[in-house]
């Protein structure tokens, strides 16, 4: 996932709610009134940051999800479904596991045009932040077509819910990659919403609280199910 590309919630009510929830959220209070509006109506945050000799930009997402961290950290960190909801993502092979919180798997994304399918491999891991959140980074190995990928997710607590920072930077290896650019864009956009649709999927199921998908990522950071006792 880590989304190579291929080709909301009520402001709070009072100011001292407010400070008190910056504290605990600092990827939100620095965004703009403008942005928090944005992001409590249900759309995302998009920024771009031109990168000197991309012909690409850093990529940034901030989206609100009515989900704890966990769980959408564990939904993202379930890396072999990412071809039941990721666009173009047909396939995911875990290779190896260099540690409990570190993965290593190979991805096939469906290229436009004929063009042959890209396969890339990508290491990520996962950590427990002290707020209370998590974090998720990657960075792609090897690919048929992109020279470099990396990136971060990173989820906090923010008004009972979760928000979602996304930031995925492609160096792209085609010599037609600025025409892709505004293509490149919206696939970032397209995946950070489908990972939130499927949460939102999947808390729906009758009987579905994510348990499973949290208890196994909650074992990937060295701690039983979070109700038990921690493993050392």
């Amino acid at each position: 996932m880590r989304f190579l590309i291929s080709g909301v919630f009520l402001f709070l009510a009072s100011l001292p709610l407010v400070a008190q929830e910056a504290a605990k959220t600092p990827y939100w209070s620095p965004l703009g009134e403008g942005h928090h509006a944005k992001l409590n109506s249900g759309k995302p945050v998009i920024l771009e940051e031109e990168i000197q000799g991309n012909p690409w930009p850093r990529f940034t997402i901030y989206q609100l999800v009515k989900a704890t961290p966990a769980q959408v950290a564990a939904v993202f960190w379930d890396c072999e479904k990412d071809s039941e909801y990721i666009p173009n993502c047909t396939k995911v092979t875990i290779l190896s596991h260099p540690s409990r919180n570190v993965v290593e798997a190979e991805y096939t994304l469906k290229m436009p045009f004929l063009i042959p399918d890209e396969v890339y491999v990508s290491r990520n891991e996962i950590r427990r932040m002290p707020d209370g959140g998590y974090e998720v980074s990657w960075k792609v190995l090897n690919s048929r077509y992109t020279k470099s990928c990396s990136g971060l997710l990173h989820l906090e607590n923010h008004d009972g819910g979760t928000l979602i920072r996304y930031s995925n930077l492609v160096e792209p290896g085609s010599r037609i990659a600025k025409l892709l650019r505004a293509s490149a864009s919206r696939q970032v956009v397209e995946s950070v919403q489908s990972l939130v649709d499927r949460i939102g999927e999947l808390l729906i199921r009758p009987g579905n609280s994510l348990e499973k998908e949290t208890r196994l990522m909650e074992e990937a950071l060295g701690a039983a199910h979070p109700s038990g006792p921690a493993v050392r």
